[in-house]
């Protein structure tokens, strides 16, 4: 009878241990971004829309961009990610180091992206761009260029700079009189990194530095600060609400972020299925009816409705701003961040 009883619970564990698995990788599928308006209306629109279409649990939740996170999450096994949003140099490095996967074109439809849109782990997701902005109700006339903005004496007050060197490094060059073509040139040299950080030297005692897209918002509306470099996306939404908040378009920095899915994801199949459901041009259109989105779609992208509903679509705004090269942070990003992170220690 023990003998019995000791085999039935033996087969019992065996039959769990091996369902384990398979219940691990029946969780939800879970998408990552980063926050703010655009997700919460991508949430309807996207992430839900295609839950309610094809009849899969879908949840999302936020990150800033720590890639590191990524990283440790496929070394140790413990993939919580399926689907995340990433800035164009972070895909193309965590790309190439193997953690993403490279995206399957038979479940994604690779012609419908304008040019730069389809990579080997990335799929276009939406432009973004960062330019400077301030409070016209506390600050009728504010500084119009960037070297307007390191003018403390005709400007006083506080700025908010990202904390970080992409985007900070080539404005602190542009405060120095660097033209937006040459920024990369200028930037790819010691002498123009030194130049960079001198620049930042000046203006460090004045700056706050942000590191969720929501800060510059909340640090300019509360008057903390005077001035800050954000996100266009969420100061056109504010402007919408009644702020008085002007985009100076000729400190436009911009870019494109990608939909990638994480290595070893355990819904890697259903992953990939999203991606291109993210990307297609009736979602992406329904979108934007409730947000400014730049898409990487060209259907979307060129779309005249979509166009005029939008004027602060980055695209519309590319030949007044500055492109962030992709490729010089790709091979300058980690050595830069360092210096620039041990600089703000000092």
């Amino acid at each position: 009878m023990m003998k019995s009883k000791f085999l039935v619970s033996t087969v019992t564990y065996l039959i769990l241990a091996c369902a384990l698995p398979s219940l691990a990788s029946a969780r939800d599928l879970m998408v990552v971004g980063f926050g703010g308006g655009f997700q919460d209306n991508a949430r309807k629109h996207l992430f839900q829309g295609y839950a309610t279409e094809k009849g899969v649990k879908v949840t999302d939740d936020v990150y800033n961009g720590e890639i590191a996170k990524l990283y440790s999450m496929v070394k140790s096994g413990d993939i919580t990610f399926d689907v995340i949003m990433v800035e164009a140099p972070e895909m193309v490095r965590a790309c190439e180091d193997g953690v993403l996967e490279k995206l399957d074109w038979s479940l994604i439809n690779k012609d419908k992206f304008i040019p730069g849109g389809a990579s080997t782990c990335g799929a276009g997701a939406v432009g973004w761009g960062v330019s400077l902005f301030y409070d016209q109700a506390r600050t009728p006339q504010g500084p119009a260029n960037y070297a307007d903005l390191w003018n403390v004496q005709k400007f006083p007050g506080k700025r908010s700079l990202r904390s970080g060197a992409k985007m900070t490094m080539e404005i602190a060059l542009m405060a120095d009189g660097v033209p937006m073509a040459d920024v990369y040139k200028v930037l790819a040299t010691p002498d123009g990194q030194k130049r960079a950080f001198a620049k930042l030297d000046e203006l460090k005692p004045h700056i706050v530095w942000w590191k969720s897209g929501a800060q510059p918002l909340q640090l300019v509306g509360s008057g903390e600060v005077a001035y800050a470099v954000g996100y266009v996306g969420r100061t056109i939404k504010a402007t919408e609400g009644g702020a008085k908040y002007p985009i100076q378009w000729n400190t436009l920095l911009f870019s494109f972020d990608y939909w990638s899915v994480v290595r070893n994801s355990p819904n890697k199949a259903e992953a990939m299925k999203l991606v291109n459901y993210m990307t297609d041009e009736k979602p992406l259109m329904n979108l934007a009816q409730d947000w400014a989105v730049s898409p990487a779609t060209a259907s979307v992208a060129n779309n005249p409705e979509v166009i005029k509903k939008n004027p602060g679509m980055v695209a519309s705004h590319s030949k007044e701003g500055l492109f962030i090269s992709t490729d010089f942070w790709v091979e300058n990003g980690a050595d830069l961040e360092a210096k620039f992170n041990a600089w703000v220690a000092k």
